[in-house]
């Protein structure tokens, strides 16, 4: 029985199908020695194969260490896709109820770098939901609504980079905190 692989593209001869495929089994096991949990693996080969980013685009389960007075803690992103130099969508990989982790991806956009991350994905890898996470609002659903290479390059091009308010940043930084004290106390560190 044979096998169907999605290349992305139509081939237009047997020597462009076999460098499609070859592209192909790259990316696979690259993936595998990634080391991804499902969801996390569909994801990063629909963002390879559909959405052309290159894998030096993304940063997979990069985890940002955050302090709030009492405490200092880590978050973890399942994708940091960049543009240059910049983080401009987190993407959040769940198993289940997307819409629980809405808050928790703004928040994450608000606080881990210097500047506001401006888009937040929450995705089971089936269905997503784009989040514009400086207004917290939902600006489309579906993977097909995830903005590929191209188009982030369009859309942040000429985009301002702004910090979240100093004194509304703590707030983020607590709805963080609870989502990773629910998820696993070992993500948290004393302060020194």
């Amino acid at each position: 029985m044979s096998q169907y692989y999605h290349l992305g593209k139509i081939p237009t001869s047997p020597e462009h199908r076999k460098a499609l495929l070859g592209e192909k089994i790259e990316m696979e096991e690259q993936a595998a020695g990634l080391q991804l949990t499902q969801v996390q693996r569909r994801v990063y080969d629909f963002l390879l194969s559909r959405k052309r980013y290159a894998a030096g685009d993304m940063e997979l389960n990069k985890e940002f260490k955050l302090d709030l007075p009492d405490i200092s803690f880590c978050v973890t992103a399942d994708f940091v896709l960049k543009i240059g130099d910049r983080s401009c969508i987190v993407i959040k990989c769940v198993m289940s109820s997307m819409e629980s982790w809405e808050r928790h991806s703004i928040a994450f956009c608000r606080v881990v770098e210097p500047y506001q991350i401006p888009y937040a994905v929450v995705t089971d890898s089936e269905h997503a939901r784009v989040l514009d996470a400086i207004d917290g609002k939902i600006i489309a659903e579906g993977m097909d609504a995830i903005p590929d290479k191209d188009e982030a390059v369009r859309l942040f091009k000429d985009a301002t980079f702004t910090p979240y308010p100093a004194e509304r940043a703590e707030r983020e930084k607590r709805i963080l905190f609870a989502f990773e004290a629910i998820k696993c106390a070992p993500n948290l560190i004393k302060p020194e």
